[in-house]
């Protein structure tokens, strides 16, 4: 198992969330809170779980301990850009410390039923990477319902900016 495959695979998601994220930042105030009857709520409370979830995740990997995104770091746009700005670079700096085995380390969150089983850490980088493309997927339909701008996603179009290769965003 390499880690530069997650390296990878995050930095894609990094470069999705921050398009994605480009698209929030253009919205009213009121469009960024109006409620959304579909998944978990408003593109605010989208984009401030997408966050946490990554968040608390990584610091799990990391530490072993559970840490939470406080209530102040979701209040407004400002907030939740500073902590996503803060949980890239834990991202970054848990993945650079990754090796083989550490892939293979075997984790559980002490909230989860004594019945399910322990993920290997590798399972749980696949697990973030993609709660991360469901919730992006939806803050996206959210934003086309409110009238907002939106953006592709793809790996496709992420390897493309990578290799510096214009392609037309429609």
């Amino acid at each position: 198992m390499d880690a530069q495959v997650f390296q990878t695979l995050f930095e894609y998601n990094q470069w999705a969330n921050r398009r994605v994220w480009a698209c929030v930042e253009q919205l009213s105030e009121a469009q960024f809170n109006q409620p959304n009857d579909y998944s978990i709520g408003s593109i605010h409370i989208q984009v401030a779980h997408t966050m946490g979830v990554e968040y608390w995740w990584f610091q799990f990997i990391r530490t072993g301990e559970l840490r939470f995104v406080r209530e102040e770091d979701c209040e407004t746009r400002p907030a939740i850009r500073a902590k996503w700005d803060e949980t890239e670079q834990l991202i970054r700096d848990t993945l650079a410390e990754l090796t083989p085995a550490g892939l293979m380390r075997e984790i559980k969150p002490e909230f989860w039923e004594p019945e399910k089983p322990p993920l290997k850490v590798y399972e749980a980088l696949f697990q973030v990477a993609i709660h991360s493309t469901d919730h992006r997927a939806q803050t996206l339909a959210a934003l086309h319902r409110v009238g907002g701008p939106t953006t592709p996603q793809d790996v496709l179009f992420f390897a493309f900016d990578r290799a510096r290769v214009p392609w037309k965003n429609e």
